[in-house]
């Protein structure tokens, strides 16, 4: 089977999440055996307890993302984030952000 979509228009539902300081709002789109594709959106604030291994890739907005290992990257539009297995991450969050993921549990 083959699915298109548009990350940027993908409706997306709100998301629980307690160790964040703003609105989250995602989309899966495929899950399956320990992997996951889809969409997320945050509000600027702080956004933690996220755990890899996942690989995203910035569509809007601005973030700086703080690995467990001490590691900082500043991410934007267009940029691929690699996070390795078992690293958390805390994405602070400075313009409204989307991303496309894929999270191997």
């Amino acid at each position: 089977m083959i699915d298109r979509y548009d990350p940027l228009t993908v409706e997306l539902t709100e998301a629980d999440r307690p160790a964040s300081t703003a609105p989250v709002r995602s989309a899966v789109l495929y899950a399956e055996g320990g992997q996951k594709h889809g969409v997320w959106e945050a509000e600027p604030g702080v956004h933690s307890e996220y755990q890899g291994q996942e690989t995203v890739v910035i569509l809007q907005g601005r973030a700086t993302v703080v690995g467990g290992s001490g590691k900082t990257v500043e991410i934007g539009p267009g940029d691929v984030l690699v996070c390795q297995p078992g690293e958390k991450m805390t994405w602070t969050v400075h313009e409204k952000i989307r991303k496309v993921f894929v999270i191997n549990q």
